[in-house]
């Protein structure tokens, strides 16, 4: 969808529902497709991963590219990337999600019952928050509130230059959010010399790329917006 790229902050379950006319509860497939390509594409891009496996220098040999290309065809058409039936209980990873929040839930995920594999997506999102991260709560905090400040409202938000934040963890959420392939080597410097090494600093990405996946996802499925926090139940309606 051209509006999750262009205009997230924007979303809502409006957007969804020419999906669902044609599609029914398949349609929350879309969302989680969607929302795990701006997840994956997004550490991607702040990490400097290649697209590629040959390195950038043998990439201009046009045969050894021809080659490393035909390579992962090979390796992907290996691959069995069919469809897999999904054997656990929307019950099962609602309890999951209350877990791993410390706090009941409600009805917040109901829209969510006829797909549970999109439930256990927001209990591994927090799980990650809770018991997997190096990075603390108040940086969380910083990273999520970048993102939504940054959320782009129209095209001309994801093109052109714009001033970033001075902060450099928050220039790296603004960057992420915005145009993530834009991330520089001195970005990452700044980090460093912030305090984070290696292992905050793929942390960092993955709070990116979670806020930026979560932003779309709640939007487009009309899920609270404190789901992924810490606190009191969760209000309804």
């Amino acid at each position: 969808m051209r509006k999750a790229h262009e205009a997230p902050a924007l979303l809502t379950p409006d957007d969804l529902r020419p999906a669902r006319a044609v599609a029914g509860d398949a349609a929350l497939d879309y969302v989680l497709v969607l929302c795990a390509f701006h997840f994956v594409n997004r550490i991607a891009d702040l990490l400097a991963v290649p697209a590629e496996a040959l390195p950038p220098a043998l990439r201009r040999i046009e045969p050894l590219r021809r080659f490393g290309v035909r390579v992962a065809s090979l390796l992907l058409g290996r691959m069995n990337l069919a469809n897999r039936p999904y054997g656990t209980a929307f019950e099962d990873v609602r309890r999951r999600v209350e877990s791993a929040c410390g706090r009941p839930v409600g009805d917040a995920l109901e829209p969510l019952r006829a797909r549970p594999a999109l439930v256990e997506s927001v209990a591994l999102a927090l799980e990650e928050r809770v018991g997997v991260t190096s990075l603390d709560a108040a940086t969380l905090a910083r990273v999520d509130q970048t993102v939504e400040a940054a959320l782009p409202r129209s095209a001309d938000d994801v093109a052109g230059f714009h001033a970033r934040p001075a902060d450099p963890v928050e220039a790296f959420a603004f960057v992420g959010t915005r145009y993530a392939q834009r991330t520089t080597d001195a970005m990452v410097d700044a980090l460093r010399g912030a305090g984070f090494d290696d292992l905050g600093i793929l942390d960092l990405a993955i709070a990116v790329a979670d806020a930026n996946q979560w932003a779309r996802m709640r939007r487009l499925l009309g899920l609270p917006a404190d789901l992924l926090a810490a606190g009191p139940p969760v209000r309804v309606g």
